[in-house]
């Protein structure tokens, strides 16, 4: 199997566009909605089919861009690498496991979570260590890309993993990697915003967010219940803020992940505070 596209033509419209899927069929990836701005995806070009959605909706076309696969990764070659007993593979590559390790496929499409960006290593770097500590059953993932992380926890022995992201991109892409993990009876993915879902039960918070998602996050008493929390999107000196503001509600970064400008925070809350 090959790379899933060759070329992407991303068209930049204003607005929010959240039924595109209705309106586009052929050769269409999806949609990128980010605040008031959105892109479309398409594999071929589709000028006069986006011309005409965007007269019918009121909206207006931004720009047109056409750039390779590769290019829209960062120029990440999508290579498979491995994470503690885990071996994570595009599908297109044909990569073989040993006694031991257990496969998980990763299709990123166009959204975050190759696996590859210093946040990501570093939560999967973090997971691997609380599940050597521990073994929380249900996990709580808010930006959850591609999947990358909720995957991982249920390999790792999760039960119930709740997957939350505000990019309906993020979410089909993410759907379709738990279906080609056979993990649909543990993971579900819903579309929505973290604060939004702050409040589910979970033993383990998995948050690789902006840091002012995270700072809204922090502000909601259900944010400092959890037990186990890997938090990124950080930079290193605002890391160092969400830390003390960790330790002031007894929870101790025993882990801390710095590659290149970023930070992640792997913690736990004291077992004494426990309710």
């Amino acid at each position: 199997m090959s790379i899933p596209y060759q070329d992407l033509y991303i068209y930049e419209i204003s607005g929010e566009v959240t039924d595109s899927r209705l309106f586009f069929q052929k050769d269409f990836i999806g949609c990128w909605n980010e605040g008031e701005m959105s892109c479309l995806f398409f594999s071929a070009p589709h000028d006069d089919e986006v011309h005409t959605f965007i007269r019918k909706k009121g909206l207006r076309l931004l720009s047109t861009n056409v750039m390779d696969y590769g290019s829209w990764q960062a120029g990440e070659e999508l290579r498979p690498f491995k994470m503690g007993n885990l071996v994570f593979s595009p599908p297109w590559e044909t990569r073989q496991v040993e006694e031991g390790e257990i496969l998980v496929s990763l299709d990123p499409c166009v959204v975050f979570g190759t696996g590859h960006h210093p946040t990501t290593r570093s939560c999967l770097k973090g997971l691997s260590e609380i599940y050597q500590r521990g073994s929380p059953k249900r996990v709580l993932d808010l930006g959850t890309g591609s999947g990358v992380l909720a995957l991982a926890a249920a390999k790792w022995g999760a039960e119930r993993i709740l997957a939350v992201d505000c990019n309906e991109l993020a979410v089909d892409t993410a759907r379709r990697n738990v279906l080609l993990n056979k993990e649909f009876d543990r993971i579900e993915v819903v579309l929505g915003k973290a604060e939004d879902f702050i409040e589910e039960e979970a033993d383990l918070l998995c948050a690789n967010l902006h840091l002012q998602v995270l700072e809204t996050l922090a502000h909601k008493e259900k944010f400092f219940q959890k037990e186990w929390f890997v938090l990124s999107g950080l930079f290193i000196r605002d890391g160092e803020q969400m830390e003390q503001a960790l330790n002031r509600r007894s929870i101790q970064t025993f882990l801390k992940l710095q590659e290149r400008n970023w930070l992640t925070l792997v913690g736990r809350r004291e077992p004494s505070k426990f309710d």
